[in-house]
């Protein structure tokens, strides 16, 4: 597993897998509930309540408890509701990349690619990136799927009109950043959930030119050679080690005080960029661009 750095300027972040703290039920201790008695004891002096009574009042709390609970029971579900939608066994999203248990298909080229390929619409692919795309494109629903590994966050974008739909997707998994351009293709749940933008359109590229349409003599002309290529698919697989930057390595030091210097240029000193790229063609034409950044130590 991946480690990465929670808040770095330039996108490493540090996420663990936490195990949730439950309650057992064994450790609950369930109130003493008194017996049924003609008497009850009140303060010093002794309360003598018909049997009959008590079991009134009895029945009259009940029935003031039944109403509170009915009364709160639908703001604790407007409540519940107004957080973001969740799917969590959910794996309709047949374009993310990050939905698939074998995501980690390893690095098979050594190599770089330009910023310039993680850059759409002006937005860079980093942690900022669904604020920066909030107040570009207007606030979008963030849907929720997936556990652990596939655990993934999902703000979605599209052209406007019914036909001719073009999406524009970005996606936070647990040890990765992606976007995705695509056209067409199944429905998938929560694509209801979609903003459209006029920003959103056949045009639309990456800053290094990559766009829908293209052939693959196209795409390979500005990512260079794949590391897969079929008829309609090419993929590419690439990582490399870089140097911790200097205003990284201060946030390191603020974040782990019990290191020392030596131990912090051992551990975090450099780092792996891993990137997996995936383009689909439909007769010759691209018709998905799928692309997804990790940074890990």
């Amino acid at each position: 597993m991946h480690q990465q750095l929670a808040g770095h300027p330039s996108g490493l972040r540090l996420r663990s897998r936490l195990a949730m703290n439950k309650t057992q039920t064994s450790d609950l201790i369930p109130p003493t509930v008194p017996e049924n008695k003609g008497e009850r004891q009140c303060g010093r002096g002794i309360l003598s309540i018909p049997f009959t009574a008590y079991r009134l009042l009895s029945g009259s709390a009940a029935l003031w408890v039944f109403v509170v609970a009915v009364t709160l029971l639908p703001l604790a579900a407007a409540t519940a509701q107004s957080g973001p939608p969740g799917y969590r066994s959910d794996n309709s999203d047949w374009w993310s990349y990050t939905r698939r248990p074998d995501a980690d298909d390893g690095i098979s080229q050594k190599r770089e690619l330009p910023d310039s390929n993680f850059q759409i619409l002006g937005l860079k692919l980093n942690d900022e990136i669904f604020g920066k795309a909030s107040a570009k494109l207007g606030k979008a629903t963030i849907v929720q799927r997936g556990d652990a590994s596939t655990g993934r966050s999902q703000i979605c974008y599209s052209s406007p009109g019914k036909r001719g739909k073009i999406y524009v997707i970005f996606e936070k998994g647990e040890v990765n950043d992606a976007f995705y351009l695509f056209s067409g293709g199944p429905d998938w749940q929560g694509s209801d959930l979609c903003i459209d933008s006029n920003l959103v359109t056949s045009s639309l590229s990456t800053a290094s030119g990559l766009r829908l349409g293209q052939t693959a003599a196209q795409v390979r002309g500005i990512l260079g050679k794949p590391s897969t290529a079929a008829d309609d698919k090419v993929t590419y697989s690439l990582g490399v080690e870089q140097k911790t930057s200097a205003a990284d390595f201060e946030n390191l030091k603020r974040w782990h005080p019990e290191l020392s210097d030596d131990e912090l240029h051992k551990d975090y000193g450099f780092y792996t960029l891993g990137v997996y790229i995936e383009a689909r063609f439909v007769t010759g034409k691209l018709v998905y661009l799928g692309i997804s950044k990790t940074e890990s130590y």
